[in-house]
């Protein structure tokens, strides 16, 4: 295996594929409001027509899926991989030192929202896709860029191309990570635990609040009781009286659900602080329960869901969110499992839990988990294209988050990111470096090059 000329083609083409990428950043393809032939938005939908006209203009097939996804394919014979890649970004936010949607070049890096998640490395692809026409390199399998526009709000896009019978990869990647490569993405249970209209206790409950997202260990909590209690000093917690009421606030450390290990959650140091006074009511039940089976543990082993394996890792608990009103009592907790987790194994158990402290499981949402054993003819293919063009012997990474991956199965997450590089992906001042964008498109070039030969 020798792709150098692959990967020098595609250095040479560094001039016309910016201009490409910058064309399709400076769309701003946030999902937004459904419009007639825009199912996600006029945005998206814009990023899908850029390109499609991009790979005809360059001579490839081109087919537009209902406005939702699309793909451009080149190369004959029976079966067929794919690199899966997204046009719609998240939106700008604030904090931006260059415009997001301008795709400004400074100092040898390429800024913009989506210059990395997800247009740079998909953009990217296509061009990959004329190199190895020009350079005539044999193709066993055709070779098709799909194009999600919905992957930032649920990927619906990606579901509509499978049910709509469109065919699917014999294998594939998606620039959505990292490299070397993820062979292992861990299964997710989403549990919502609580109980509607919860009765109050001896200490009224006024508010219970916290949590910016279930993926996220939350920074700040914030229990306001009626009437003056008294609450013992701890770490990271904070007391007032206002209006002849008392407000606790306690702030923790964030940190990504994925490894709560690193976090601090505020939720938790709160509910310990005032652990000493009793409210009754519902509202006890949902702290005793807190404290009782999640405390600061991160691996659910109270839980009884604590899943260990030495390949895959272990399970991980969030408490990422929670709420007290009239209406509703809730915590939400992210659960994320090795290969020997079973998502039956998951729910049962919290189901159990909480039925122990006389709550109810509200919802149950799962995403299954991708794993490709690292024998397999993809992983093998795709290793060996990351040594032969790094020079760096990698292993194959498991990970607790997901990827846009997990919509087809065999294919995995293959870069953009390199290793010890930041992440960049929904950040303010979202950017690529140009000298490693161009050798993650001539990896992914490679990549494109070695899955389309048959065994």
């Amino acid at each position: 295996m020798d792709y150098s000329a692959l990967r020098e083609k595609i250095d040479s083409m560094q001039e016309e594929i910016l201009e490409g990428i910058r064309s399709c950043v400076k769309i701003e393809s946030v999902g937004g409001k459904p419009e007639e032939g825009a199912p996600y938005g006029r945005g998206p939908k814009e990023a899908l027509d850029f390109a499609l006209d991009l790979g005809k203009k360059l001579g490839f097939r081109a087919v537009n899926v209902d406005n939702r996804a699309g793909y451009i394919e080149m190369g004959e014979g029976e079966e067929m991989v794919a690199v899966l890649g997204h046009l719609d970004v998240v939106p700008a936010g604030e904090g931006w030192s260059h415009p997001p949607f301008e795709a400004e070049i400074c100092d040898g890096f390429l800024y913009g929202r989506g210059v990395m998640d997800d247009k740079g490395p998909t953009i990217g692809a296509i061009y990959a896709m004329k190199a190895i026409r020009e350079l005539g390199i044999p193709l066993d399998r055709r070779i098709r860029v799909i194009f999600g526009t919905n992957e930032e709000r649920g990927c619906d896009c990606i579901r509509h191309y499978v049910k709509s019978g469109q065919e699917l990869p014999v294998m594939g990647i998606t620039p959505d990570a990292e490299f070397p490569m993820i062979f292992f993405e861990k299964g997710m249970t989403t549990v919502i635990g609580g109980l509607k209209n919860p009765s109050q206790g001896e200490i009224k409950v006024l508010e219970f609040s916290g949590g910016t997202a279930g993926n996220i260990v939350p920074m700040y909590g914030r229990l306001v009781l009626e009437g003056e209690h008294q609450i013992p000093e701890a770490q990271g917690v904070t007391v007032k009286y206002e209006n002849g009421n008392t407000v606790i606030e306690a702030e923790g450390v964030s940190a990504h659900a994925s490894v709560p290990e690193l976090g601090v959650n505020g939720a938790v140091r709160l509910l310990k602080a005032v652990r000493p006074l009793k409210t009754g009511g519902d509202f006890q039940k949902l702290s005793d329960f807190i404290c009782d089976k999640i405390g600061e543990e991160t691996n659910g082993k109270t839980l009884g869901i604590c899943f260990q394996d030495e390949e895959t890792g272990e399970t991980t608990v969030n408490l990422g969110l929670f709420s007290y009103t009239d209406e509703e009592m809730y915590l939400n907790l992210d659960i994320r499992y090795p290969k020997n987790g079973k998502k039956e194994d998951v729910t049962n158990h919290l189901k159990k839990a909480l039925e122990g402290y006389g709550l109810k499981l509200l919802e149950e949402r799962s995403v299954e988990m991708l794993y490709i054993p690292k024998d397999s003819e993809l992983i093998q293919k795709l290793m060996a294209v990351y040594e032969e063009g790094t020079g760096d012997v990698a292993e194959p990474k498991a990970i607790g988050g997901g990827t846009y991956a997990k919509m087809f199965s065999n294919m995995a997450a293959f870069g953009p990111v390199f290793p010890g590089d930041p992440e960049v992906a929904h950040q303010p001042d979202e950017r690529a470096e140009i000298g490693k964008l161009m050798n993650s498109i001539g990896l992914t070039a490679a990549a494109m090059a070695e899955m389309s030969k048959s065994v």
